[in-house]
């Protein structure tokens, strides 16, 4: 079957850093489907600029389309587009997952494939070829004699080690994020799961609550290809790559067994960190060079809400430990808890301040389909609106009882301002030009970034 898989574009705040990244999902899925011998083609708008209207969709015989939330009105666009030619569409990613039944009610898909979709849209595929039914693929959601009819959920994969590498020569190389630390750089992702299940975050019920792990063979024998084909850095894309202490320090220790010069940065969380020291010292050896950190927040009553299940002082510790070996933070804040005062929020705009992680990110809390937070507003119909557009961190979409809309903005303003703009950034920027020059470059991005940001917020 001749296959087109299309990722919507989106402006989020990773964009504006040049960190448009390639879609793994896609990529696994296209592995799978090129493995049975389907035929397949990708479009990735967020780096392609190609109009709806030039995209021959007659040409294929299914059209699959990825999305998130803030990517939705963009994928209901390309759904309709494909559907107007006569070719089916199927959706899948978080969005469609959690509300299985809004692209069938906007007239934008065929099929809904709800969660890790590799193996249930290969069973669609399959059963369109043989003209059979569906009602044995589980995961799937479609619509029959004018119902939707929605199938039990599709098993997790619990062999994460079958599946084929991603299918990255699929996708472009121009307008992804191709440099890290001034070298080449790809993605990779060696684990699904989380346990921790944030208050605000769909991540568990989505890929599970059970920590989900690839073999490190099959992880060296992909990093080994990537690096025969050039790239030399790697982001891991895994919702938290050190949860298992002893297959970090065994993944460290195989890179440095292997000499490898290589550099990497991961997802991470703080309690984890201050736990096993000796985990980071090995980490910065082995070439880890930046870790992202959910620090969402300065005052622990917002942490406790979040449920987050750390502390003030853990994060204080952790980015000090990561930056004693040398390793840069990229932490993030979460402004707008339903109990948070504006003087919480600019408490947690000193703390940011005071941890000066080399990049910051500062969005408002966002109930995201699967998340216990949507389900709880949804159910109290405090959301005010369900235009998935201003679902991007900067705009508030439901009722706050403390803070309205525009105070939550203003402090959103203060919060790039006063870290992106603090004197203090000179003198670093001027020792790390004399040190790096490239890595001058990724800090003025990021202060440009986080101006624009700024700048845009002020005149919604």
């Amino acid at each position: 079957m001749r296959v087109l898989l299309i990722n919507p574009a989106a402006r989020n705040y990773y964009g504006e850093l040049g960190l448009n990244l390639l879609p793994l999902g896609l990529a696994y899925l296209g592995a799978v489907l090129l493995q049975e011998g389907h035929s397949v083609e990708t479009i990735d708008l967020q780096v392609q600029s190609v109009p709806l209207s030039d995209i021959p969709f007659r040409r294929y015989d299914l059209v699959g389309v990825s999305s998130d939330t803030l990517r939705f009105n963009r994928a209901v666009e390309i759904g309709r587009a494909a559907r107007d030619q006569g070719v089916p569409v199927v959706m899948g990613g978080y969005h469609p997952t959690f509300l299985d039944s809004e692209p069938f009610e906007r007239g934008a898909a065929d099929f809904v494939i709800r969660g890790e979709g590799e193996y249930s849209f290969l069973e669609l595929i399959n059963a369109l070829e043989r003209g059979s039914g569906f009602e044995e693929i589980r995961g799937l959601t479609y619509s029959s004699n004018g119902e939707i009819r929605r199938n039990p959920p599709a098993y997790l994969i619990e062999n994460l080690d079958e599946l084929p590498f991603p299918a990255r020569h699929l996708f472009p190389q121009k307008g992804y994020l191709s440099t890290f630390d001034g070298r080449p750089m790809a993605t990779l992702v060696t684990s699904r799961g989380c346990p921790y299940d944030c208050y605000f975050c769909a991540a568990t019920r989505f890929a599970g609550v059970r920590w989900r792990t690839r073999n490190l063979d099959g992880v060296f024998e992909e990093i080994s290809e990537l690096l025969h084909q050039g790239y030399t850095s790697f982001l891991f894309v895994d919702d938290n790559f050190t949860l298992s202490y002893r297959r970090t320090l065994d993944f460290c220790e195989e890179v440095l067994a292997r000499h490898w010069d290589i550099r990497w940065w991961c997802f991470s969380r703080v309690d984890i960190l201050v736990k096993h020291p000796e985990m980071v010292r090995k980490m910065a050896l082995a070439g880890a060079s930046t870790v992202f950190l959910g620090l969402e927040s300065g005052n622990q009553q917002t942490l406790d809400r979040y449920q987050k299940r750390i502390t003030v002082e853990q994060q204080l510790e952790a980015v000090r430990l990561l930056r004693k070996y040398g390793i840069r933070v990229y932490g993030s804040f979460i402004l707008g808890e339903l109990h948070e005062t504006p003087g919480m929020i600019r408490e947690t705009i000193r703390f940011a301040r005071k941890l000066k992680p080399e990049t910051c990110q500062f969005s408002l809390l966002t109930p995201y389909p699967g998340s216990r937070l949507f389900h709880q507003l949804d159910s109290l119909k405090q959301l005010v609106t369900k235009n998935w557009d201003l679902y991007d961190g900067a705009h508030l979409v439901f009722h706050n009882p403390n803070l309205s809309a525009k105070e939550l903005q203003r402090l959103l303003q203060q919060a790039y301002l006063k870290f992106y703009l603090r004197v203090s950034n000179i003198p670093a920027a001027v020792k790390e030009f004399l040190k790096d020059p490239v890595e001058f470059k990724q800090i003025v991005q990021q202060i440009k970034a986080g101006v624009d940001i700024f700048r845009r917020l002020k005149m919604a």
